[in-house]
């Protein structure tokens, strides 16, 4: 499996919960009496000519006149540092391999007792492992398999890397005990969750396919991307790291945010970009149709500029797509706490009416939803570059 898609699953999968992706290394710096030698024996590599190159390969940028360790700089090892979801290794990989799970805890375990370590990996929620032990030399090409969306959608092949170093946190609207605005088809009821939900999947499929690492902050081990019309409803949806979603409204929302900002601590030093976009759907009369609109931070022009992209994106595609129909999204800031208290530039995006029927059909409608988490994840590219 490709590096670049595997840190996706790490970071994003219901079985997962952590990231790899922007390929995140345990970085080093050497004391005077260090060497390569020295570093990779530290950290339980073997000293081979195979893994010095690697090392070098991986810390091109430091190489000055010759291949020495210089003080002062911080090296790269071939190890990743990965987050453990507090549930068990091979969720916390996406991986099935008993053995290499064991064989993955017994060497932090000794990094831990050599002092490598501060913390056993339970409690730092941060697991190390030996690069070449992932397969990190598979052909880029290949496609990686994300079980969250379901059989149908798992296999993901990356398409290029304009979102590589991007670290994006997808917050679908509601879930678990809170199935959000309830709208009315027929004799069939539609929930803002599971809506929400898909078109959230769908997004983070599309932006994994860029090169981008994904945080599912809702998740649900039942629900892969689903081409139904009707979503059934449940309430089986957890937080990351199989946190349970509270009953109390204000715990919810702080929760939320406390997932997304301790992440963000995390990545902040390396990370290209950190966004956060948390996707509802919004309830009003029934004859009240909206357009696609968007909240962003008061007093940040990032996020102001992410709304506006995201607007541009979707207003180009409907005069593309339906010329004369008129797109009428709206960009304004608002009080709420997932935009007030989120460290990452934000953005919360109301898709639509769930009781107006034109509105409707961008839901219940498996090729609208897909259409709007494509033209979601272009506004992202856009903002990005």
């Amino acid at each position: 499996m490709p590096a670049g898609l595997r840190a996706g699953i790490i970071l994003f999968l219901f079985w997962a919960g952590a990231a790899l992706h922007a390929q995140e290394y345990v970085t080093v710096s050497p004391g005077k009496s260090d060497g390569v030698y020295t570093l990779l024996k530290r950290y339980g590599l073997p000293p081979s000519k195979v893994m010095i190159a690697r090392f070098w390969e991986l810390n091109s940028d430091l190489v000055r006149g010759g291949e020495y360790l210089r003080l002062g700089f911080e090296y790269k090892l071939p190890v990743y540092k990965l987050y453990y979801d507090g549930a068990s290794i091979r969720s916390s990989l996406g991986i099935s391999d008993l053995a290499l799970a064991r064989r993955i805890e017994a060497y932090n375990h000794s990094l831990y007792e050599a002092g490598v370590l501060a913390a056993p990996f339970k409690k730092s929620r941060e697991l190390l492992v030996p690069a070449y032990w992932l397969s990190e030399s598979s052909a880029a090409a290949e496609a990686a398999s994300f079980p969250i969306f379901g059989p149908a959608y798992q296999s993901v092949k990356q398409k290029d890397q304009s979102l590589k170093g991007c670290v994006i946190y997808l917050d679908p609207g509601h879930g678990g005990p809170d199935p959000g605005a309830i709208g009315q088809r027929g004799r069939d009821r539609l929930y803002e969750d599971e809506y929400a939900y898909d078109i959230t999947l769908r997004l983070a499929r599309r932006l994994l396919e860029h090169g981008a690492s994904v945080y599912m902050v809702v998740q649900d081990e039942d629900d892969g991307i689903r081409d139904l019309a009707i979503l059934k409803h449940d309430d089986h949806e957890y937080y990351l790291g199989r946190l349970p979603i509270s009953r109390d409204h204000l715990r919810r929302l702080s929760d939320r945010v406390d997932i997304v900002n301790n992440l963000y601590e995390r990545h902040r030093k390396k990370a290209r970009q950190q966004i956060m976009v948390t996707i509802h759907l919004d309830s009003r009369s029934h004859g009240k149709r909206i357009d696609i609109f968007y909240y962003y931070q008061a007093n940040n022009p990032k996020s102001k500029k992410l709304a506006n992209t995201l607007l541009a994106k979707v207003d180009e595609k409907y005069a593309a797509k339906q010329p004369g129909r008129g797109y009428e999204g709206s960009v304004s800031t608002r009080d709420l706490h997932v935009l007030s208290e989120a460290k990452p530039v934000a953005v919360y995006i109301e898709l639509g009416n769930i009781r107006n029927k034109k509105d409707q059909d961008r839901f219940i409608i498996a090729d609208n939803r897909q259409a709007v988490a494509n033209w979601l994840c272009e506004g992202v590219i856009d903002y990005v570059k």
